[in-house]
């Protein structure tokens, strides 16, 4: 079993996957099974360096919500951001065919802006499957965050997402990252104020 925490991956800083953050065209299917060579006997640990490696996508780790047409601090209704990922990457066999599962939740963490006035709030997010630049799969998810009394945060952590893959070499060439699903204003917010968090 290879364990993995949160991790900011300096390939995940390429601009050109700022295209994985901002909304677009793409369709998400669901994540499944690849045809698989490795042999079916009982996982090696060797299986484990085919493990791909986690990561939350830097540019997409924060985002700031605002009322619509509005950017000052009175109007923010929240900053959140993913503050980690737990889970591991396991290998084992799935019809008889040798897989690596990996199967992770994200952390997320949101303020009460003073725009809010407590109220829930509902973040989409994303996992995209990548190999160097290319986007191979790609799935968008909700979570909302409520605030209880006079909590200025709020946290919670997202179902876990499994995703299996075939449990070869060019699985470890995989990345599978993790992000806030962002506006161009939202990415271009986010750039100009690094240092936002809850």
């Amino acid at each position: 079993m290879k364990d993995f925490r949160s991790a900011l991956s300096a390939a995940a800083a390429a601009a050109c996957l700022l295209s994985l953050a901002a909304c677009s065209g793409d369709h998400h299917p669901e994540f499944k099974v690849a045809k698989s060579t490795a042999p079916v006997a009982a996982a090696p640990p060797a299986l484990i360096s085919f493990c791909p490696q986690v990561a939350v996508l830097q540019q997409a780790q924060t985002m700031t919500l605002f009322l619509p047409g509005r950017s000052d601090v009175a109007s923010q209704i929240s900053t959140a951001q993913i503050t980690g990922i737990s889970g591991a990457c396991v290998p084992h066999k799935k019809d008889k065919t040798q897989i690596l599962e990996v199967k992770f939740t994200n952390n997320f963490l949101a303020d009460n802006g003073p725009a809010n006035n407590s109220r829930p709030i509902t973040l989409p997010w994303f996992v995209a499957i990548t190999k160097g630049n290319q986007i191979i799969e790609k799935k968008r998810y909700q979570i909302t965050l409520k605030f209880d009394g006079n909590m200025s945060t709020a946290a919670a952590t997202s179902k876990p997402v499994k995703i299996d893959l075939p449990a070869v070499p060019a699985s470890a060439d995989l990345q599978i990252l993790t992000g806030f699903q962002m506006t161009p204003g939202q990415l271009a917010y986010a750039a100009a104020h690094p240092n936002a968090q809850p």
